[in-house]
């Protein structure tokens, strides 16, 4: 062959194999299993659309899809990592649209479910609507669990922990709901100090507790500085409870060491006044 002309057909062919970079491609894997992950109901209305680094990509029938498979995204984790467990993937993620499978498509108009259609419901037939869809998704999900051997003990999803902690979502919600409870004992009763906190929270860290503290006087200097601003007080006055946290917070002294010196050091004498209605202390220099 000449240098620049065609490339025999023959030549461009002799090492080419049917499917053999298909065979490797984990996106192609997970697609040709994934009635078997999910379900043939399931599977109808979704399809692995790409892998973007380590979340797979899921397409959607509509956002409803999205939503209700969003909360059984553990259990279809563990299902893609069964047949791709090479592939590095740590989430999911679903997107409503078009849905990029030739198989669910075919699955839609193929004379065998149009002969269904008219016959009746059939073993394996596509569910009559979505709670009956998910439903049977549920118990896959169930079956999964049982085949996993391992749970979270909050809310059952299965996952890889041998040492029975809770996933991820489940440990998230149970430091959110700590955080909060720590924050409603500091506004009740801020005085309190690490060592105290701890007879309420034995593991409590001198960390989490700073990090609690810096939140509420964050949020509470950003209520009493509103008030300022305006010149107003709430008509519950939740801003004087506000800034009875925030003094004891910030100063870190008990009560009864509070005195009108260290209030008007933290808040500003314009703020008292607002506050408690003080007067501003008179300069040294007005009787001269």
């Amino acid at each position: 062959m000449k240098p620049g002309g065609l490339r025999p057909l023959r030549v461009a062919v002799a090492d080419w194999t049917p499917g053999r970079d298909v065979a490797n491609d984990p996106l192609h894997a997970i697609g040709a299993s994934w009635a078997a992950i999910v379900g043939a109901d399931v599977a109808l209305h979704s399809a692995p659309l790409e892998i973007a680094g380590k979340t797979l990509i899921v397409a959607t029938k509509s956002s409803a899809w999205s939503q209700q498979l969003q909360f059984l995204s553990d259990a279809i984790l563990a299902g893609v990592r069964a047949v791709a467990a090479g592939a590095g993937i740590e989430r999911i993620a679903f997107r409503a649209g078009s849905l990029r499978s030739r198989a669910a498509e075919q699955a839609r108009t193929s004379p065998a479910r149009r002969r269904r259609r008219v016959a009746g419901p059939a073993p394996g037939e596509a569910a009559p609507d979505l709670q009956t869809a998910f439903e049977r998704f549920r118990d896959r999900v169930r079956a999964l669990r049982r085949a996993h051997g391992t749970a979270c003990p909050a809310c059952g999803a299965p996952g890889d922990d041998r040492d029975g902690a809770p996933c991820a979502p489940c440990a998230g919600r149970a430091a959110a709901e700590r955080a909060l409870g720590l924050e409603r004992i500091l506004y009740a009763a801020p005085w309190l100090a690490l060592a105290e906190l701890r007879e309420q929270l034995p593991d409590l860290s001198g960390s989490e507790y700073e990090r609690a503290r810096q939140r509420l006087l964050q949020r509470w200097w950003l209520v009493l500085e509103r008030a300022r601003r305006t010149g107003r007080l709430s008509a519950a006055g939740l801003e004087r409870h506000v800034a009875s946290s925030y003094v004891l917070l910030q100063s870190r002294l008990p009560p009864d060491r509070i005195s009108p010196a260290v209030v008007r050091n933290l808040l500003g004498d314009e703020l008292e006044a607002l506050l408690w209605g003080r007067p501003a202390p008179a300069s040294k220099n007005a009787n001269r």
